[in-house]
């Protein structure tokens, strides 16, 4: 029976389970470090429209590392941004994730489609359409379902 249950969801693989995993503690490191690291590619963007009337824009971490050998994770930097979003849980109007699909990530690309979505009440909404596919060692969103089952928000 829990074999069947972690099949299912290893099949489901969207992101509801991202949703759960970003509730989680993230690991603590004892890193120090003075670089600001700005990433030149992003897949997603959080931005977060505060109580006082700023707004702040925040770019996902895509690549990791496995050793020497750089991979794409884009479950792992949604997560990174859901769990700033609950950084921030009642200091906001409100928080959306968007993602861009351009095969190439650019920061500068239109970010149209809305992926996440969460409110000042705590209330969330998700995006049902966004999944995850794994390729070679590379953990990507499935553009071709988020194009087809997720109307565009905003064009730039």
């Amino acid at each position: 029976m829990e074999q069947i249950s972690t099949q299912l969801g290893a099949a489901l693989n969207d992101l509801r389970q991202a949703v759960e995993k970003s509730a989680q503690e993230p690991r603590t490191y004892k890193k120090t470090s003075n670089n600001i690291y700005k990433p030149e590619q992003a897949r997603f963007k959080l931005v977060v429209w505060f109580q006082d009337g700023n707004r702040r824009t925040y770019y996902s971490y895509d690549n990791a590392y496995k050793g020497k050998i750089s991979h794409v994770d884009e479950y792992e930097a949604l997560i990174k941004l859901m769990r700033l979003c609950k950084q921030y849980a009642g200091k906001f109007k409100n928080a959306q994730i968007f993602a861009t699909m351009d095969p190439d990530r650019r920061k500068d690309s239109n970010y149209n489609y809305l992926i996440y979505w969460a409110k000042w009440n705590n209330e969330v909404e998700a995006n049902k359409a966004a999944t995850f596919v794994t390729k070679d060692q590379n953990t990507i969103l499935n553009l071709a379902k988020v194009e087809m089952y997720s109307p565009k928000n905003f064009v730039k």
